[in-house]
C-alpha cells in the first residue's frame, strides 16, 4: 500500500477535446414545420461525440479545459516564481466517461519537500472545470505524498479561488496567486501539522470510526434493508481494513498513519457510486479532518469517546455487516 507507485506524467491533452456553444431552435409558432432560433440560449456540445452537456444563456463564457490549463500554467509560474512550462508535469487527470467535468493536477517537477527523512511531498495545483454547470472553474492548491501519490487539499478556505464561467469573473486570476502567497510558508505549515499528527497516539481500533467521522459516513441498523448500500459499506470496510493494516504496521499507531489511511482512501475510494466525482470532495474532507483533529487533541480533556461520538455506532454497524 505504501510502496512507491509507478508514476508517469499524464498528457493533459487527454482532456482537450473540442467543445463549443451551438444555437438552439424550437418549432415556430405558426406550426408549419419551421424552427426559430432561441436568441439567448445555447447548447454546450462535445463536438467529437455530438453530445450536449448543458443549456446556457448568452452571458455564459465557455472556458475549455485547454484554456483553463493555459491559465493554470501561468499561475504555476507565478507561484513558483521561475517555473517554465517544461518544469511542470501533469500528475493526474480525473474525468468521467461522459467527459462532463475534469480535474487536472499540475506539479513542479523538483519543488518537493520532506517533513522528515525519506518521506517527500510536493505541491500540486488542481484545475477543476466542467461543461455541465455542476462545477465552477476553480484552481486549488493541494499537496501529494510522493511514495503513495495520496493527495490532500490543504487550507482551501484561504487559498481557494473560484469563479463562474461568466465574463464578469475572468479577470481575477492574480487574486488567487496573491491568496497563495509564499509557497514555502505553506509547506512549512503543512510540515508542522504532519509532525503534530505523528506525535499523537491513535489506536488502530479507532481508525474505522475516525474514517466515518472524517468523511461523514453514517449508517444505522436498518441499512441491511438496502442491499446496494450494504455492498458499498462492505467495500468501504474492506478497503479501510486493508489500508489501516498497511499504514499502521509500517508507520506505527499515530495520527500521521491515520491521515495516510484517509488520503489513500480519498484518492482511490471504494464503495462510492462515482469515484471520479467523489475523489475531490473526499480529499478536501481529509484536509479538513487534519485541522479538526489537531485542534481537538490540543484540549487536555480530549478523548476518542467524545470525539467519535455517534460515529462509533456507524462503525459498529459496518463491522457487523
Amino acid at each position: 500500500m505504501t510502496t512507491d507507485r509507478a508514476w508517469k506524467p499524464r498528457d493533459p491533452a487527454e482532456a482537450f477535446f473540442p467543445v463549443e456553444m451551438r444555437p438552439l431552435f424550437m418549432p415556430a409558432s405558426d406550426g408549419l414545420d419551421k424552427y426559430q432560433q432561441l436568441r439567448r440560449h445555447f447548447a454546450v456540445v462535445d463536438v467529437e461525440r455530438q453530445h450536449p452537456f448543458a443549456v446556457v444563456t448568452d452571458d455564459y463564457e465557455l472556458v475549455t479545459n485547454k484554456a483553463a490549463y493555459d491559465m493554470a500554467a501561468e499561475v504555476m509560474k507565478k507561484v513558483f516564481h521561475t517555473t517554465q512550462i517544461g518544469d511542470m508535469a501533469c500528475l493526474n487527470i480525473t474525468m468521467p466517461k461522459t467527459r462532463s467535468f475534469c480535474h487536472i493536477d499540475l506539479i513542479h517537477k523538483t519543488a518537493d519537500f520532506s517533513p522528515w527523512e525519506r518521506d517527500k511531498w510536493t505541491a500540486f495545483l488542481r484545475i477543476s472545470n466542467s461543461y455541465n454547470r455542476t462545477r465552477l472553474l476553480r484552481f486549488e492548491l493541494g499537496f501529494c505524498r510522493w511514495i503513495c501519490l495520496n493527495g490532500i487539499i490543504f487550507g482551501s478556505k484561504s487559498i481557494e479561488f473560484s469563479y463562474a464561467h461568466t465574463r464578469r469573473g475572468m479577470d481575477r486570476v492574480d487574486r488567487f496567486v496573491e491568496n497563495i502567497g509564499d509557497i514555502r510558508k505553506l509547506e512549512a505549515a503543512l510540515t508542522e501539522k504532519l509532525h503534530q499528527l505523528k506525535r499523537y497516539h491513535v489506536p488502530e481500533k479507532e481508525m474505522l470510526p475516525l474514517l466515518c467521522r472524517a468523511f461523514d459516513i453514517k449508517a444505522t441498523k436498518d441499512v441491511v434493508e438496502k442491499q446496494r448500500r450494504v455492498d458499498d459499506l462492505l467495500a468501504l470496510r474492506d478497503q479501510a481494513k486493508s489500508l489501516t493494516k498497511a499504514y499502521f504496521t509500517e508507520m506505527g499507531p499515530h495520527g500521521y498513519a491515520a491521515l495516510n489511511v484517509l488520503t489513500d482512501y480519498a484518492s482511490r475510494p471504494a464503495g462510492v457510486i462515482a469515484p471520479e466525482a467523489s475523489m475531490h470532495g473526499l480529499q478536501q474532507k481529509a484536509g479538513s479532518w487534519m485541522d479538526d483533529f489537531i485542534s481537538a487533541i490540543k484540549h487536555p480533556d480530549f478523548s476518542f469517546d467524545r470525539y467519535l461520538a455517534d460515529y462509533r455506532q456507524t462503525a459498529e454497524v459496518i463491522e457487523s455487516l
